[in-house]
């Protein structure tokens, strides 16, 4: 289990905050510095599948929304790469969200799936957009990611980097 410290995701603007980040089943070696103040880049070890393995990360991150305020959207970006043998099923990437308390209501999407089949070794950049249905203004809440990498027999699959997109205020 890894705990990362406090980072803001806004500066002028009324901030979103995201405070511990606890994971199981990999493990986060680091908090990026983001491009843009809305960031939170998270440095992933320990997340990849080869030759028929399927592994299992957990991500769970406290997240704080200023009083009056609610989330609309968030964007969540995943870095990596993939690599498939002639004759391989390939590899995949499934990811699904959890959203819990204070302003971030409560909801859980869909699983979203990525399979990679081509031949050879590539990265890969899929970015996915969160609703968010807030049931309340204000407050402590939970963001939840469930990621599971996983290969055929000739394949292989490494997610290095997650990057959260904080996405936009309103108010109530």
């Amino acid at each position: 289990m890894n705990v990362i410290t406090t980072k803001t995701l806004a500066e002028d603007l009324p901030s979103i905050t995201f405070g511990a980040i606890i994971t199981s089943g990999c493990s986060v070696t680091n908090t990026l510095p983001g491009s843009v103040p809305t960031t939170l880049p998270i440095a992933l070890d320990q997340i990849s599948a080869s030759e028929g393995q399927r592994q299992r990360c957990i991500l769970r991150a406290q997240t704080f929304i200023p009083s009056g305020f609610f989330v609309e959207d968030m964007q969540i970006l995943y870095q990596g790469s993939a690599t498939v043998s002639p004759m391989s099923k390939g590899a995949s990437l499934s990811r699904t969200y959890s959203f819990s308390g204070g302003s971030l209501g409560q909801a859980i999407s869909s699983i979203k799936t990525t399979n990679f089949t081509s031949n050879g070794s590539n990265g890969f950049a899929e970015q996915d957009g969160i609703t968010v249905l807030s049931t309340s203004c204000g407050g402590q809440g939970q963001l939840g990611i469930n990621i599971i990498a996983q290969s055929s027999l000739g394949s292989s699959i490494d997610i290095s980097k997650i990057v959260i997109l904080s996405g936009k205020l309103s108010r109530c």
